[in-house]
């Protein structure tokens, strides 16, 4: 088995090398529910006390490092302050890890790039990231598992007009504002492909999901390519209209987690008492759902009022959805898809062996 230190320079190898070769991604979730600016940073402010125990944690040696990754019941996972990711702390919060017995210890991170480090230097062990962003991963050199489907925007993202155009076909020559290298770039090229067109069809207009919603609103594009709580703000000022959604090709923007192969094949009870705390965190989040979405809001750091829409236009799947998506229509056309559609706006390379990454034998086994 490699050292930490061999594989870490590894992945800083192949990571330096995709960042210089395609556009810098967002992280697969931007802060949060991909916050306003005063959210941005009271997040920001969280963080750098986490960072702060992180460090001290990556100051110890690499044998004791290696000896508490490896305890079968103690497992690091890396997170980013998106709500999709929340019933992690309901599990948290609700004692549903306790009840397993498994330790799991969340570390918050702002990018995919930190999370990325600490996952090849095993200061965590699994992830939380969309399924383009683990599929970036592997591309930079991790080796890495997909294990469960936790979420998908539906109507949380999607494309906005004047009014003046009513269909993706007519996006054709068009000023469109969007993030690129991003979810809304994903959705964006899925959209325009679905209309026998590509992004060499219009003329991006790039900037962040805030201030393509705010061109929009001010009349400097004609469509613009965001989320929410931007849509809803966007449909408050004014006659907007959403001709595309990413409810049209569920699980597009998705959300996975991911586990390293190493940590895995050593401590697999450990990663299937994980997936089994999903099961009840997302049943309380049904049964409970104004408490869920209160918790998950403050360890986002965001108030729950804010959050209404984002949470309503996505949706978290159970275990026993994950039974029948996951390996059925996830696997066999969503990630497919994913794959083919970033490739072709140069978020990936493409190739991946989606036989390999994706293993649904927790799903299969949860109780």
């Amino acid at each position: 088995m490699q050292s930490v230190e061999r594989r870490y320079l590894r992945f800083l190898g192949s990571y330096s090398e995709a960042r210089r070769s395609r556009p810098t991604p967002r992280p697969g979730r931007t802060p949060m529910f991909r916050p306003t600016r005063s959210v941005r940073h009271a997040v920001a402010v969280g963080l750098g006390a986490s960072l702060v125990a992180l460090t001290a944690c990556a100051g110890a040696s690499g044998s004791d490092a290696t000896d508490a990754a490896s305890a079968s019941d103690t497992v690091g996972m890396g997170i980013q302050p998106w709500l999709g990711y929340g019933p992690w702390y309901i599990a948290q919060e609700k004692g549903y890890f306790d009840d397993q017995g498994v330790d799991v210890t969340i570390t918050n991170f702002m990018n995919d790039a930190d999370m990325s480090a600490a996952f090849a230097s095993d200061r965590i062990q699994m992830a939380n990231a969309a399924s383009h962003s683990a599929l970036q991963l592997v591309e930079q050199g991790l080796d890495i598992s997909i294990v469960l489907l936790l979420d998908a925007s539906l109507t949380a993202d999607a494309i906005l007009t004047d009014g003046s155009i009513t269909d993706v076909a007519d996006l054709a020559g068009q000023n469109i504002a969007f993030e690129e290298g991003s979810v809304s770039n994903l959705l964006l090229g899925y959209a325009l492909e679905e209309s026998g067109l590509s992004l060499d069809d219009i003329t991006p207009v790039p900037m962040d999901p805030s201030e393509a919603a705010t061109a929009l609103i001010g009349g400097s594009v004609p469509a613009a390519v965001t989320y929410e709580p931007y849509i809803s703000e966007a449909s408050k000022a004014g006659d907007f209209e959403v001709i595309f959604t990413a409810a049209e090709k569920a699980g597009l923007i998705s959300d996975v987690l991911v586990v390293d192969n190493g940590y895995l094949q050593e401590n697999p009870d450990a990663v299937q008492k994980v997936v089994n705390a999903w099961g009840p965190a997302i049943e309380f989040y049904r049964s409970d759902t104004d408490e869920a979405r209160s918790i998950i809001a403050e360890n986002v750091g965001s108030d729950v009022d804010a959050l209404a829409t984002a949470f309503d236009g996505i949706e978290f799947y159970s275990l026993e959805e994950n039974k029948t998506r996951f390996g059925g229509d996830y696997f066999q056309s969503v990630l497919p898809t994913v794959q083919d559609v970033a490739t072709q706006i140069g978020l990936l390379e493409g190739g991946a062996d989606l036989d390999s990454l994706v293993d649904d034998s927790f799903v299969e086994a949860a109780s």
